[in-house]
């Protein structure tokens, strides 16, 4: 982190919030608020940053929402770093206000702003047209787009006929040459990266690392352990970003990661995927090297339930490598909506994994989303009941949220179902945006407020509460989110930020 913040070539920013609620972005998400005020570390601005710095220029991260940077104070870090490149990721939930980060960019330092996400991958020419503080969207996979971007400006070959040959960019031509035409250019699609043991390590220097930090999970990094995955969900994010394309580091150069950030002082690692356990060798290999090595770090990560289940060998290894929580993405307690999301498992066999990871001795923590094709007041009430049946440390009850370019999205408009009319609706911790037959949006937020109370309000997730109130810092932020949640799921959230890109340039 450059705490002086000196000139730098390439700026990469997590934006500030648009009204003091915590939230996350990824480049592989839609992003959210965070009313569990999770702060999300930013490791893939991380990696762009060691991209372009292998370019040969020089960088710098600055992370508003980690360092609760608000607004003034996000302008004068422009003025005094004055980026020749501004990147961001621009999510639904606060698209307005990250147009306006990188336009503020340019106004203040005539930066280049390059902005990335499935937000915008999803229709790029729109997000340009919408959006005239934005220069380029990178589409997908942003690693070697940016590198290829930066390297034809360094050369001065930036015109509009070599940025046409630039695969995975979209850009308004008028904007690189006076009279060239306002019509954006989409290029065709950049091919992925298969090895991703070949990207860079992470510049986490550049991270204010004591910042990111979650309760009950304390101060912890996060590792990227793959991308992509072979599921097919039809909520889900990855769909946009990555076309179901999986690919997944070795165990060896996540372990190699892990042991570095040891190194550095970190104790708890979260390993990022979409789906962590899909390739159950990586795992093996991962956790036969962090042994060897002492277990150096206390680590976590997601599955699905079919990964693990039966697994109970596996599970043993991974508990004695350092693993203390598996997360799994549980979704409904209702077999039909299972189906009808394309999760590809039963309540049956979630519920035998969940045992199996509590018999291991690992934490397990499971998600569940209310609002899906299928549901109603009963299957509502089913889940609720199912999530309370289970051996849960943790539990998180989300809203549906068909964000766009998704399975979910096309059939919640195709279907007469979609109430959205703003990017920033799409948020699955504060808005309901679609309407059923016999289920409203109202029913579907009072549901998740239920579904909460009925979850934490029992004995023994009560004890587990108490022991961590006993900390102070964790106390007050116990607090801060009973009180975010009754806002956000009451749809109190501010309205700083919120309206279409045009308006937010307007309104400035």
């Amino acid at each position: 982190m450059n705490d002086h913040r000196t000139p730098v070539d390439v700026l990469f920013v997590n934006p500030p919030s648009p009204d003091g609620f915590i939230y996350i972005r990824d480049i592989n998400r839609h992003g959210r608020s965070s009313w569990e005020r999770m702060i999300w570390p930013q490791t893939n601005l991380a990696i762009l940053a060691a991209v372009a710095e292998k370019a040969g220029l020089t960088v710098d991260v600055v992370d508003c929402i980690a360092e609760r940077i608000a607004w003034p104070e996000f302008e004068r870090i422009l003025g005094a770093t004055r980026p020749r490149f501004c990147f961001s990721n621009l999510i639904s939930a606060t698209y307005a206000n990250d147009v306006r980060a990188l336009r503020r960019a340019k106004e203040i330092s005539g930066a280049v702003t390059v902005g990335m996400g499935p937000h915008i991958t999803d229709s790029p020419g729109r997000s340009l047209e919408e959006s005239e503080g934005l220069d380029f969207v990178i589409r997908n996979e942003a690693e070697a787009t940016l590198e290829e971007l930066l390297t034809v400006f360094q050369r001065k070959e930036a015109s509009v006929d070599r940025l046409r040959q630039i695969a995975g960019i979209a850009f308004v031509p008028e904007r690189i040459e006076a009279g060239s035409g306002r019509e954006p250019v989409v290029t065709g699609p950049r091919p992925y990266i298969e090895d991703l043991d070949t990207l860079p390590r992470p510049r986490y220097d550049l991270l204010p690392l004591d910042r990111y930090w979650a309760p009950l999970l304390g101060s912890y990094v996060f590792i990227e352990a793959s991308r992509g995955c072979p599921y097919r969900c039809t909520f889900c994010r990855q769909a946009v970003m990555y076309q179901w394309r999986y690919r997944t580091r070795s165990g060896r150069s996540l372990a190699a990661e892990a042991i570095y950030l040891a190194s550095l002082g970190v104790r708890r690692v979260l390993f990022h995927a979409d789906t962590f356990t899909v390739d159950t060798r990586m795992v093996e290999e991962l956790c036969d090297e962090l042994i060897r090595a002492g277990s150096p770090v206390r680590w976590a990560c997601n599955t699905h339930s079919k990964n693990v289940h039966g697994r109970l060998d596996l599970l043993r290894k991974m508990k004695q490598a350092g693993c203390w929580m598996i997360a799994i993405g549980i979704e409904s307690g209702d077999d039909q909506i299972l189906r009808n999301i394309k999760k590809n498992t039963t309540t049956q066999i979630v519920r035998e994994a969940v045992n199996q990871i509590d018999a291991a001795g690992i934490e397990v923590w499971g998600y569940f989303v209310l609002g899906f094709p299928g549901e109603s007041p009963a299957t509502i009430e089913k889940t609720i009941r199912y999530a309370t049946e289970l051996p849960l440390q943790i539990a998180k009850f989300d809203v549906g949220s068909p964000y766009p370019g998704t399975e979910f999205y096309s059939f919640a408009r195709d279907n007469g179902y979609l109430r959205a009319t703003r990017p920033e609706d799409f948020d699955q911790n504060a808005s309901a945006v679609v309407e059923y037959p016999g289920l409203s949006p109202e029913q579907i937020m009072d549901g998740v407020r239920r579904a909460h109370r009925r979850f934490y309000i029992r004995p023994r997730i009560l004890a587990r509460l108490a022991r961590e109130a006993l900390d102070p810092k964790s106390l007050v932020t116990l607090l801060l989110i009973a009180r975010d949640q009754f806002r956000l799921l009451a749809g109190r959230r501010g309205r700083a930020g919120v309206g279409t890109a045009r308006e937010a340039q307007a309104s400035h």
